[in-house]
């Protein structure tokens, strides 16, 4: 881009990786390699067809490998969302007429939410666990939920907009012992920390692509062997009945070459963004003393930073920081026409005012120093601007 002086403009930076995250060079070279490929049905006979479904299942050793869990445990969808939603319907739409409490925590994403309270008119309960004010949700507390009623336990590894992390593992096993499914979404910490053996405390796990640079259209879902599972999508065989339908081949080919990538960079990858939070910390609190942070007492993803200004709307504040070539979050977000405080934020005792100023940047696989520093270069600037605005 030029501008009117004839100077190019600075390229823009993107620090919102937890909304989603570029393609990553990996995952791009696997789906033109795909498009210039022989098309084939994995469901097919013939050799392309072979073809096609030998591409599909080394992709999903490479999820699975990212996962922890076996290949054969891990079923392809279109997204996080929906597999989440297969979990929960095809745990809830099995479940015994004894079975009708659904745990979750206060800070889960909406899809969790959304999946969960569809059965309240089939006389489900959701039952919401709730969290500190740094956003950690208490294992002891969470348990304590479950009784002889509860169909499924639904816990985030990590917040989508805080970055906290929870005791998953804890609740896990507790959930095992009580005889209870124990749901884990792990689309944000996917590729961000390692997950190690999940599948010794979870039951099902969410996975998403274009959250570790994969291209968006493709998730995952781990089902632990021996669970039962009705599926979400009929209409055909595919996934060992699990979920009917074509599956969209480039999305898993480009998924598990980004999940790859991921691996093969995960402990150096997972240093350097934590150094790079840990400087847009450190020169915020210098820059703007008054700045304060959310969930940074808690253990947290090493790219996530969420903060407010007091007195600085986040919307306006992101609207400027977009203009200067900058892509952040805020901590509202659009329902049905009208901008609501973040769930999460609310849940942690913001009130609606402090959750609305609330922002987040999230780093990714291509941050760089330079643009954490040009970040810092303009935050400060854009906050004086609004509040000259409004004298």
């Amino acid at each position: 881009m030029i501008l009117d002086d004839g100077r190019e403009a600075p390229a823009r930076v993107y620090l919102d990786h937890n909304a989603t995250s570029p393609v990553r060079p990996e995952a791009a070279a696997a789906l033109a390699e795909w498009i210039d490929s022989p098309a084939g049905n994995p469901s097919s006979l013939h050799a392309e067809g072979r073809a096609a479904m030998e591409s599909m299942e080394h992709a999903r050793e490479q999820v699975a490998e990212l996962a922890g869990v076996p290949g054969g445990s891990l079923v392809f969808t279109s997204g996080g969302s929906e597999a989440i939603e297969a979990a929960i319907r095809g745990v809830c739409d099995r479940a015994p007429s004894g079975l009708r409490k659904i745990v979750v925590g206060a800070v889960e994403h909406s899809a969790v939410f959304g999946a969960a309270r569809a059965f309240t008119s089939r006389r489900f309960t959701v039952e919401e666990v709730p969290c500190d004010r740094d956003g950690r949700v208490d294992p002891d507390r969470f348990l304590a939920r479950l009784d002889r009623g509860t169909v499924l336990a639904v816990l985030q590894w990590a917040n989508n907009e805080t970055g906290v992390l929870q005791p998953v593992k804890e609740v896990g096993e507790g959930c095992r012992r009580a005889g209870v499914p124990f749901l884990v979404d792990a689309v944000q910490i996917a590729g961000k920390k390692p997950l190690g053996a999940a599948e010794s405390f979870a039951d099902f796990l969410a996975l998403s692509s274009h959250k570790i640079g994969g291209p968006p259209g493709a998730g995952a879902l781990t089902v632990r062997k021996g669970i039962m599972l009705a599926p979400l999508v009929h209409g055909g065989a595919q996934e060992k009945r699990r979920r009917g339908g074509t599956p969209p081949l480039p999305a898993v080919i480009g998924f598990g070459a980004a999940a790859n990538a991921c691996l093969d960079n995960l402990k150096t990858e997972s240093g350097r963004l934590l150094k790079l939070r840990a400087r847009i910390e450190t020169q915020l609190r210098e820059l703007l003393p008054e700045i304060r942070f959310h969930g940074q007492a808690a253990n947290r993803l090493p790219n996530t930073v969420n903060f407010a200004v007091p007195g600085i709307e986040g919307e306006m504040l992101a609207i400027g920081l977009d203009m200067a070539g900058f892509a952040v979050s805020t901590g509202s977000a659009c329902a049905s026409g009208a901008v609501e405080p973040s769930h999460v934020l609310q849940a942690m005792r913001l009130t609606e005012e402090e959750a609305r100023g609330a922002i987040r940047v999230s780093l990714g696989w291509n941050s760089t120093l330079e643009d954490v520093n040009r970040f810092l270069s303009v935050l400060p600037v854009q906050v004086n601007r609004i509040r000259e605005a409004r004298r």
